[in-house]
């Protein structure tokens, strides 16, 4: 409490502070109205300073030269410039002396340019949006800068094609066009080039990344895959953060929020300049808040028959994180520049979802350090990222969580023209993840699981005619745990056939590789308890080189198959009777011991069953399959698409797409069957030992009954496979075959005044899950879910007034109902519809200070949007910020 009240102390002052004093004597203010793109001179500009008389300043023309001229008291002010064509822009904190003379650049943004940005993730270098060859959708940096968020992902959750499973106040997984997960990293994300994910486990925590909202100058997401260029695990498309460089926004900002469910949040940005061709920035923030609360029933069954593994189910609902970054620009060509930046981000307190049930994230530190050169066509870059799990733990189990691990990058690339028609862009990528887990992840594989990858492509446009361009790519990557080469062609067809507009025909191939759990995983996840002293540890394991084999075979067993049992040591056939005898002498009353031993052959059979986690139970199964190596995932999609501006005022964009994924891998399931006595003949075989007892009334029917269940519920053994012979119950994953689905992407973008823009989207998938074995839903272990609704879309408006100061924005999205198939977490997710409402409003007495207020799911409609994970109701928050 005390540090908020400092805070808002400390900014109400500053907010005095900058409130001018007027003066008899005057001063000089001159200034030019120049297009932001182009650095032509604006003129019939309409000028006007913000809290004087009218007839004074309030109606100032740019000259032909772009110039205006005007006397001023002495203080400070505000310019709003206003030009049909062009998005109206103000520059506050102009400070005019007496009898002095200052001068002011006002840039302005076209509406055109509004529509249609420059952009450079689309084909890693600038470009106009509505010249890639892909989709890209663009969040600028006053969108990001007016709305309170705790997480970068508050900005894209309106996008078309975007799926965002919110699973706390600053947790979510995000891909594009589906086939999302717990603990998901399909979707790249970069910050300036950067990958930001957590090394190793290859997971997109959000929350870790520590870049503030006044760092970012813009957000760019690609939907579709881009492996031609960015390699692998950029099939699902690319999100990347694009940050502001000191030399180009120097200047300081601070920003106090607070909020319903304890939300405190801080943030600051200050950069200066050394001299005109360095500048240096420090930025960093603060956030803690209360979460939203759910109780996951296995944990809390867990803690109950663990009662000495104090860790099980601890969960600690308050979120914090901190985090901070330091940037160095220095300008040293005319056409280039060298960037130093490195950050550190600590996540206090967290709960996030895993694959194999929830884990308390406490004090989890991420940083980096990055280095970055271009001249010209040139662009190199080295970066480090590091993890460090601190005292995080699993809630399932109440292990420790221990991950060190890091991930070295170097990329080079170059370009070049050949006449007026040709470019090409080529390069080279090389990786190495180290896993570092103390044996707590990757277990006995801790000694064996770095993995090395490098890739080279070269990438063509050719422009056939002034409408016509050809593009083509080939990128060819080796990781050193697959067997083969990955080839990512990339073929695309533009016709523009006038300007802002685009019609385009792609063809991508793109690829997932196995992540690090893939391959190595090596975990206990749980234990099912049978009796007294004996159960069954559940395991996860990544899959080896060899893949998962079951050839070993016992003669005697339940199809030849061997087994692996508490109750007797050493491998032995799949013969359920095999044990009966000891059994008896466990699970049966003294008394009727005698009756009930040494069965002959065939009267006790065996059954197969498989632990399902949706229901907690073991359900009937066929017998195991065998595993082959992991391969990598190929997705090959065909795509139409059309985006272009209309009237100068309405952007349109409409993709149809289909995609092909080969050998999808699936998430975590059983695939060790365990074994049981046939119920039926354990009957049979019970009622005609105890028949006699039973009619002399030695023993009641109920005690019969209860024998043959008990006896019947018993799992007795594992089908190990080769590689793991263990009583162990083994979750691993497995590639699929082919998973065909199409879909479609619609989007708007209207600009119906200089203030007032609409804007929409809507997503279509075919497939909302691929119910292979036919059951009628997607929940078995077979199957494969998209884990996103079939359908979804947005509706917003947004008024932004910069004369008064005051931004208007109201949107809502809508979910439709889906099913969730993704590791521990099986089940069905409602549809449901949020409003989120944004109102920012510059203090006219106190230009750089700004009073925002945003509200997400403001009709508080309690919803869940992922298995596992709370529901999430309404959070009203409020910031003052300032900047000087």
């Amino acid at each position: 409490m005390r540090a908020r009240l400092f805070g808002v102390l400390g900014l109400s002052g500053l907010f005095l502070l900058s409130a001018h004093p007027l003066s008899a004597q005057q001063g000089t203010l001159t200034g030019r109205v120049v297009d932001v793109e182009s650095g032509q001179l604006l003129q019939s500009a309409q000028v006007q300073v913000l809290g004087v008389d009218e007839q004074q300043a309030g109606g100032i023309l740019s000259d032909a030269q772009g110039r205006f001229r005007v006397q001023l008291p002495p203080g400070s002010y505000s310019i709003v410039a206003t030009l049909v064509g062009y998005r109206q822009e103000r520059v506050d904190g102009v400070t005019v002396s007496a009898g002095e003379m200052t001068e002011v650049e006002v840039r302005m943004t076209s509406t055109a340019l509004e529509l249609n940005p420059v952009v450079v993730t689309a084909s890693r270098r600038r470009e106009k949006a509505l010249e890639s060859p892909s989709t890209i959708v663009t969040i600028s940096n006053d969108r990001v800068e007016e709305r309170v968020a705790l997480s970068p992902v508050d900005h894209v959750k309106a996008l078309p094609g975007v799926d965002v499973n919110q699973t706390g106040l600053t947790q979510s997984n995000v891909v594009t066009r589906g086939f999302n997960n717990v603990f998901s990293g399909a979707l790249l994300v970069m910050t300036d080039n950067r990958y930001a994910s957590v090394p190793s486990l290859r997971f997109n925590a959000y929350n870790m990344i520590p870049t503030t909202q006044f760092d970012v100058e813009r957000m760019e997401v690609l939907l579709g895959p881009a492996a031609a260029l960015y390699g692998p695990n950029s099939a699902d498309g690319v999100l990347h953060i694009i940050t502001t460089s000191p030399i180009d926004d120097p200047g300081t900002k601070v920003a106090v929020s607070t909020g319903e469910r304890g939300v405190f949040q801080t943030q600051f940005r200050t950069a200066f300049q050394l001299g005109e061709d360095a500048g240096l920035k420090f930025s960093g923030q603060f956030m803690q808040g209360d979460d939203w609360e759910y109780l996951d029933p296995v944990e809390v069954r867990a803690a109950e028959e663990n009662p000495d593994t104090p860790l099980i189910g601890e969960r600690d609902f308050a979120a914090e994180r901190y985090g901070g970054e330091v940037r160095f620009d220095y300008r040293a060509w005319d056409d280039g520049e060298v960037i130093l930046n490195a950050g550190h981000n600590n996540l206090g307190s967290s709960i996030e979802l895993t694959g194999v049930g929830a884990g308390q994230a406490r004090d989890w530190g991420y940083s980096y350090v990055q280095g970055r050169l271009t001249k010209g066509r040139l662009f190199a870059q080295a970066f480090l990222n590091k993890s460090d799990a601190g005292d995080s733990f699993l809630l399932r189990t109440g292990q420790p969580i221990i991950d060190r691990s890091t991930m070295m990058v170097g990329q080079v690339q170059h370009g070049f023209m050949v006449g007026e028609t040709q470019d090409f862009t080529y390069g080279l990528d090389l990786q190495r993840t180290e896993p570092k887990t103390g044996g707590s992840i990757t277990g006995r594989n801790e000694d064996d699981d770095i993995i090395n990858e490098v890739g080279g492509y070269i990438h063509s446009e050719t422009a056939l005619s002034d409408k016509v361009d050809l593009l083509a790519a080939l990128r060819v990557d080796h990781h050193n745990r697959l067997e083969d080469l990955v080839f990512s062609p990339r073929a695309a067809v533009v016709f523009k056939p006038a300007e802002n507009q685009n019609f385009r025909v792609t063809f991508n191939r793109a690829f997932s590789t196995p992540t690090t759990n893939n391959l190595f995983l090596d975990l206990r996840a749980g234990r099912i308890p049978i009796t007294a002293g004996v159960g069954y540890d559940v395991r996860t394991l990544g899959v080896p080189e060899s893949g998962f084999t079951f050839t070993d075979r016992c003669t005697g067993g339940f199809m030849d198959y061997c087994m692996q049992s508490p109750f007797a040591p050493g491998q032995l056939p799949a013969n359920a009777a095999l044990l009966w005898d000891g059994l008896v002498q466990t699970l049966v009353p003294e008394p009727l011991r005698p009756l009930l031993t040494g069965p002959e052959a065939g009267d006790l059979g065996t059954v197969l069953r498989r632990f399902n986690q949706e229901e907690a139970d073991f359900l009937p199964d066929s017998g195991p399959v065998d595993i082959e190596r992991i391969k990598p995932t190929i997705s090959n999609t065909f795509e139409v698409g059309y985006k272009g501006v209309l009237g100068g005022k309405l952007l349109l964009a409409a993709d149809v797409y289909s995609n092909r994924l080969r050998d999808f891998v699936g998430p975590l399931r059983v695939e060790t069957p365990s074994v049981f006595f046939d119920p039926a003949t354990v009957q049979t075989f019970v009622l005609e030992r105890l028949g006699p007892a039973i009619q002399g009334g030695l023993v009641t029917q109920e005690q019969a009954t209860e024998i043959i269940t008990n006896v019947s519920r018993l799992p007795v053994g594992t089908v190990a496979p080769d590689q793991s012979p263990s009583t162990d119950l083994i979750l691993t994953y497995r590639n699929f075959g082919d998973v065909d689905l199409w879909g479609a992407d619609l989007s708007f973008q209207y600009l119906a005044t200089d203030r007032l823009s609409l804007t929409g989207s809507y997503a279509h998938v075919s497939e909302e899950c691929f119910d292979f074995d036919e059951d009628g839903n997607c929940t078995s272990a077979n199957d494969i879910s998209l884990n996103a609704p079939a359908n979804k879309g947005s509706l917003g408006a947004r008024w932004d007034d910069r004369v008064t100061g005051l931004t208007l924005e109201g949107r809502m999205r809508y979910s439709e109902a889906f099913s969730m198939n993704s590791g521990v977490y099986i089940g069905d997710i409602d549809a449901y519809t949020s409003f989120d409402a944004n109102v920012s409003y510059q203090l006219p007495w106190a230009p750089g200070a700004t009073v925002t207020v945003t509200g997400t799911n403001i009709f508080d409609n309690v919803h869940r949007e992922s298995v596992g994970a709370p529901e999430i109701g309404r959070l009203l928050m409020v910031r003052l910020a300032y900047e000087f």
